[in-house]
């Protein structure tokens, strides 16, 4: 018997028994659906978190002093700074210095997170500008009471995000001050909230270090520095570089008070832990799958002894065994394949409702797909192997008896 005839025998059984299929079929809909969603969301995730650290810069490394072991020497100074942007490899240079305050614009006022540093931040943080510039070396320098505020700063204060050359006033515990504003920048919890989230969070103030000092009232001594370099291959050579510069510039070569984070080093073990988590989930999910093979394989025995009676007929007519099996495994393969395409198209859009709560896009692979659905029709095989096999080697008269 041709192919083509076992599938249509295959779809007039399935149209014979329609609610009885489909309820066959919702187990495999359901394990593809969880399979290709959490996939999809899981490839988003990590793919939403790499654009997000790789903005940042995967050539960034941060150098921290180990407080426990150092002292108030031991720590970063602007003088290093100078000394560290001479290396060839350090493309730019900023501590980070935070505070939590306020912001003000007449009779407007918002929770304010201000963050202090060199026009470097502007790189390491990943700052988005979406008008004016961010501040300059220049305005470091002289202690100019500019800032750079973010976008949804702009539209609570002044409805738009043209406000470049307006002034806001920052205060931060018993200090105040007002800053012009030069440039406008994305919000950085833009991707990953709702844009209702965003009202209520503290507004982003990017000031400059010497000015911010003053207002938080800090030393210029600092924690840890972010360093960038021109390319990320350099990141190891550029920190190792770095650690021996301040050894060398506060005496405390052989103590290891300073010690470095390779940004680029952090997005891999993300993208592995990330890998892991999803596979492990999706293979989770994929127990539905076996849970629903195994009701195709109880639904395919039920129609095996529904249709002894037509087998015993078709043996005796000369129906030889393998076409017996090729046909009931035809029919277990096709219910398989069809609650997998469903499971598919459900599996997608529920991606899509779920990455799209989080903010994030779903990401679809063909092997992910393709697989997902190839294996669907797998189940239909491996499971529908025993009652096929039961079906095949039924003797003809015994089928034929039976009532």
């Amino acid at each position: 018997m041709l192919m083509k005839e076992y599938l249509r025998m295959a779809i007039d059984s399935i149209r014979s028994n329609k609610m009885r299929a489909l309820l066959t079929m919702l187990g495999i809909i359901i394990g593809i659906a969880s399979v290709i969603t959490i996939i999809a969301a899981g490839d988003g995730v990590r793919a939403y978190m790499n654009s997000q650290l790789e903005a940042v810069g995967t050539n960034t490394v941060i150098i921290s002093v180990d407080t426990e072991e150092g002292s108030e020497n031991d720590l970063i100074t602007n003088e290093d700074i100078e000394a560290l942007l001479e290396n060839e490899m350090v493309r730019a240079a900023t501590p980070q210095l935070t505070g939590y305050g306020t912001g003000s614009f007449r009779k407007s006022t918002i929770m304010a997170s201000i963050y202090c540093g060199t026009e470097g931040m502007e790189t390491a943080n990943g700052v988005s500008m979406v008008s004016g510039s961010f501040f300059t070396e220049s305005d470091n320098l002289s202690a100019r009471n500019v800032c750079v505020i973010d976008d949804v700063v702009a539209q609570k204060f002044f409805g738009t995000t043209d406000v470049i050359g307006l002034e806001v006033t920052l205060e931060y515990k018993d200090n105040m001050k007002s800053y012009r504003i030069v440039g406008v920048c994305k919000s950085p919890y833009s991707g990953f909230v709702t844009d209702d989230m965003l009202d209520f969070l503290p507004g982003t103030f990017y000031v400059p270090l010497n000015s911010g000092l003053t207002l938080l009232n800090e030393k210029a001594q600092y924690s840890s520095l972010y360093l960038i370099s021109n390319d990320k291959s350099q990141n190891s050579a550029m920190s190792d570089a770095a650690v021996r510069i301040l050894e060398a510039r506060h005496n405390n070569a052989g103590r290891s008070i300073y010690y470095s984070q390779d940004l680029s080093s952090q997005l891999d073990m993300i993208n592995d832990v990330m890998g892991l988590v999803t596979n492990f989930i999706a293979a989770v999910a994929a127990i539905s799958l076996m849970v629903g093979g195994i009701g195709v394989m109880n639904i395919m025995l039920v129609s095996v002894t529904e249709r002894t009676r037509e087998i015993g007929i078709r043996k005796s007519l000369g129906a030889k065994t393998n076409a017996i099996l090729l046909q009931f495994l035809t029919e277990s393969t096709i219910i398989t394949l069809i609650g997998g395409l469903i499971g598919l198209v459900f599996g997608v859009i529920g991606a899509y409702i779920f990455c799209t709560i989080g903010g994030f896009p779903p990401v679809f692979t063909p092997i992910s797909i393709i697989g997902t659905v190839l294996f669907s029709a797998g189940v239909g095989i491996i499971f529908g192997v025993y009652p096929a096999k039961k079906a095949a080697q039924m003797s003809p008269i015994e089928a034929l008896r039976h009532d």
